[in-house]
């Protein structure tokens, strides 16, 4: 008897990471601006629904990237959207020219004994989630880290796959996945701060 075989991958979660250097002078003119806004705004992360446990979360129902301020229309203009076109072309391989998309964006602080549930962006029509680090703090792991789950649960009870990924980020970093892929951040147990710009993807209507 003979047969043919072979193993195929089908639908892997697509991770872009992008590392800047020389963007002290963004994110401190970013952490001035991002404290103005934590006296000024409600805090969403009151909410016990939230999945930001203690700290501080802008509304999403008010874009931060839409923010007339030029720092945040610099991180936009010429980190954000460069880096979403990116991931539009390498990782699902459509022409942004041609892929009408809108941006949503919120602020997340996190200090000492803050940290973020496990939970994914079910936003309708999304295609991409993402995250600016503005501030991280150097601690050691995993305080701080962004972990992800393995979506495929089934298989680490049975096989020998991890069942998570960690990623120690970087100021000046911004990472982009599904919107789909579960995550949560390490609890921060020093005292320090962690401040980034998370932000969902989706597509609109064409025009």
């Amino acid at each position: 008897m003979t047969f043919d075989q072979r193993l195929e991958h089908h639908f892997s979660t697509p991770v872009l990471i992008q590392t800047h250097e020389g963007l002290e002078a963004l994110n401190q003119s970013l952490l001035h601006q991002i404290e103005a806004l934590k006296a000024a705004s409600k805090n969403a992360a009151d909410d016990p629904l939230n999945t930001t446990q203690g700290g501080f979360q802008s509304s999403p129902d008010v874009s931060y990237l839409d923010t007339d301020h030029p720092s945040i229309t610099s991180l936009r203009g010429e980190i954000i959207w460069p880096a979403i076109e990116t991931y539009l072309i390498e990782a699902l391989q459509v022409d942004p020219l041609f892929t009408p998309l809108t941006l949503s964006s919120w602020v997340v602080c996190l200090e000492s004994r803050d940290w973020q549930a496990p939970h994914i962006h079910p936003t309708e029509y999304g295609v991409i989630s993402g995250i600016y680090y503005v501030e991280v703090p150097d601690l050691p792991e995993p305080q701080g880290c962004l972990e992800f789950i393995n979506p495929n649960l089934n298989a680490v009870m049975l096989g020998n796959q991890d069942a998570s990924r960690r990623h120690r980020p970087t100021a000046g970093q911004v990472i982009l996945f599904p919107p789909y892929y579960m995550h949560y951040v390490h609890p921060l147990r020093e005292e320090a701060k962690r401040t980034v710009v998370a932000f969902d993807v989706k597509l609109t209507a064409n025009r």
